[in-house]
């Protein structure tokens, strides 16, 4: 344990160039006098590390000591693929890994590649999450991370859309995290399915082993199944009168084949389109939360439905 540490300690100051104690100390989870008597077994075994005092001071190397004990565990070369995010590797327990991973990468680059890869990380990041949320409470995803990794078949306990409860037997094949929101790519009697992980209640491990298909891309199997999911046959054609101030917001509400239903830009003050939605429920929420900005014209139950809301929701509020 002391030995992995000290290497920590040295890593850093290898890519740092000098770090104070308190700095060391947060980065490895320690005490500063843990830091400081580390530094001095370092010292004490030939490793010219130096430490001077004042608000300047710290630890640092000197005449430009390197190690070549950078070499990657397996765990951590597994963690690499989430370099630059931290937040989904983090969810799946690789968070450690994943930084012990980084620090021994920049310790092995050489000093004008670790001032390009800076350059870099100043430059560009990533962000998976949307604006104005938080990630999805995910309680199994690490049991289903466990299924993928150790290719065994996993029996799920899931919500479905209608709200009802259904187990399922599947053979996992990949985990895809999409706008924020992380989804199971599985086999179940052969065919491909997709499931929302925030949906899974209970992950059950089975000791059946999974086979996965020859030559299997999880990328482009994702690839297609957005696009299934975005084909799919609308369940309500819906006509509406909507100001044109509210169109973008009626887009986001829509599926992906009814973007184009909807005009570019346009001067009316209010214009009547048709459009499609997933569901009646979804079509019924999503219109209240445009409020006045639309009217719904047809169908004639659905306009009924909204009519009965609003006045429901207006009874709360008379004086």
């Amino acid at each position: 344990m002391r030995a992995s540490r000290m290497m920590s300690l040295l890593l850093h100051l290898q890519v740092r160039g000098q770090a104070t104690g308190a700095e060391l100390a947060r980065l490895l989870e320690v005490s500063e006098r843990t830091v400081q008597r580390d530094a001095e077994a370092l010292a004490a075994s030939g490793v010219p590390i130096r430490s001077t005092r004042g608000p300047a001071g710290g630890y640092r190397l000197d005449g430009g000591y390197r190690t070549r004990l950078t070499g990657l565990g397996l765990d951590e070369a597994g963690a690499l693929a989430f370099l630059g995010l931290a937040g989904p590797a983090a969810q799946l327990g690789l968070g450690e890994l994943l930084e012990g991973a980084r620090v021994k990468v920049w310790a092995g680059l050489t000093g004008e590649a670790r001032d390009r890869a800076s350059a870099t990380a100043a430059r560009f990041h990533l962000d998976p999450v949307r604006f104005f949320g938080t990630a999805e409470p995910v309680p199994c995803l690490t049991a289903l991370a466990t299924a993928v990794w150790s290719d065994r078949r996993a029996r799920i306990v899931y919500t479905t859309r209608s709200g009802d409860t259904a187990t399922r037997e599947v053979d996992p094949l990949g985990l895809v995290l999409a706008a924020g929101v992380w989804y199971l790519v599985a086999l179940r009697d052969g065919a491909r399915r997709t499931y929302r992980v925030s949906r899974v209640r209970s992950v059950e491990t089975l000791e059946t082993p999974v086979r996965r298909p020859a030559r299997f891309d999880l990328a482009a199997s994702w690839a297609d199944a957005r696009a299934d999911l975005e084909r799919e046959r609308t369940a309500v054609e819906v006509t509406l009168r909507v100001a044109g101030h509210a169109l973008s917001r009626l887009r986001e509400c829509l599926p992906v084949h009814g973007h184009d239903r909807l005009p570019a830009g346009t001067a009316a003050a209010r214009v009547e389109v048709t459009v499609p939605f997933e569901s009646l429920e979804w079509a019924v929420s999503a219109l209240l939360g445009l409020g006045a900005a639309v009217e719904v014209l047809a169908p004639a139950d659905l306009r009924a439905r909204i009519a009965a809301e609003v006045r429901g929701a207006a009874a709360h509020y008379r004086l």
